[in-house]
């Protein structure tokens, strides 16, 4: 077993797995914030840089803290409820950061509590989704 796998706590789950489930957080998240920023009428043809600056925080966030908590680990592959509850955890703390990080000098953006509310409520709904019907897909369960 190789360092990644331990860290990432993926010991009966490939890596591969791990990396598709990745994609398809960063994904997720992603469109995410592109719905938001379309909702705003934000032109993002012509601005493309600024999905990355509003996601950029809430992927760090979210990496951090589902790394700390196993959610590309064995657990995280474990399917259904268990998979959508651990899922929608590591966000609620990953956006806790992308928040915080949002509302210091160094990130353009702020932190409004009904932007932290869609942030968290929308991202729990669409990771909590998302991530379940993607380790069903892969069919590698721990």
């Amino acid at each position: 077993m190789n360092v990644l796998a331990r860290t990432l706590d993926a010991r009966s789950v490939g890596l591969s797995a791990v990396g598709k489930l990745a994609a398809a957080d960063v994904a997720t998240l992603l469109a995410l914030v592109l719905a938001g920023e379309l909702r705003h009428a934000v032109d993002v043809v012509g601005n493309p840089g600024r999905v990355l600056v509003t996601a950029a925080p809430f992927l760090l966030g979210w990496f951090l803290v589902a790394a700390l908590v196993g959610a590309y680990g064995d657990r995280a592959f474990a399917g259904g409820v268990d998979t959508a509850k651990l899922t929608v955890g590591a966000w609620l703390g990953g956006a806790g950061i992308g928040l915080t990080l949002r509302g210091t000098s160094y990130l353009a953006g702020d932190s409004p509590l009904s932007f932290a509310l869609v942030m968290m409520g929308l991202g729990s709904l669409a990771l909590g989704v998302v991530r379940p019907l993607v380790v069903s897909r892969l069919g590698a369960r721990a």
